[in-house]
């Protein structure tokens, strides 16, 4: 008797062991992110993708989880030549951004994550689409900031779309560089940095900058 209640206590402490040593939701965004932050072709990004819808798919209770499977298809999006295959991975961005949404989240970065949908919709034909997108694209941005003005990706997506704007209709180079400025500040200001609160955009902020210094 005694045998058996040791080997089951050892049985239930080894299945207790094993489950806390299943990676957390936490760990495995970071491995996601890890291959998307140093992405630099279209496979890796999605590879990286891949990784975050099966995390999102997991943990459909989690906005977080949502929010970066959305913020990656945006990226492709842009990355992809064919136009009705654009338009195809900005409505898989879109269906996680619903499911936020569904949730009842609201925080400053769900309306950053509508903002970069917006914007990736109108990238798909921006001559035709620039009236309907652009300012859905702005009034997200200012709801984001309303919340919380530190977020750095306000600055960040606001500078990159004047920096890809003509310079005959306000954009340019010129124009892009203060907001690029602004979200260097406020990526200083983010002195913890961990998965749940996304902070994306800091490296690209540089390359910019160093793209419009040289």
């Amino acid at each position: 008797m005694k045998t058996m209640i040791t080997t089951l206590a050892l049985m239930l402490l080894t299945i207790t062991t094993v489950r806390a040593q299943e990676p957390t939701m936490e760990d495995n965004l970071n491995e996601a992110y890890a291959i998307m932050d140093t992405a630099k072709t279209m496979p890796s990004f999605i590879k990286a993708s891949a990784k975050f819808d099966l995390i999102a798919n997991k943990y459909q209770d989690q906005w977080v989880a949502q929010y970066y499977a959305g913020y990656t298809k945006c990226i492709i999006s842009y990355m992809e030549e064919n136009v009705a295959t654009k338009d195809l991975i900005v409505d898989e961005a879109e269906a996680f951004l619903d499911r936020i949404l569904a949730l009842g989240t609201e925080n400053d970065h769900v309306y950053i994550l509508k903002a970069l949908v917006a914007n990736s919709r109108m990238a798909v034909d921006g001559a035709s689409r620039w009236k309907e997108y652009t300012p859905i694209f702005e009034d997200n941005l200012k709801k984001a900031k309303e919340i919380n003005e530190n977020n750095p990706h306000i600055y960040y997506l606001k500078a990159v779309s004047i920096f890809f704007t003509p310079k005959m209709f306000g954009g340019g180079e010129k124009n892009a560089k203060p907001y690029f400025e602004k979200a260097i500040q406020k990526y200083a200001l983010m002195t913890e940095r961990v998965i749940t609160i996304p902070y994306w955009g800091e490296v690209q902020t540089a390359d910019f900058m160093k793209q419009i210094n040289d």
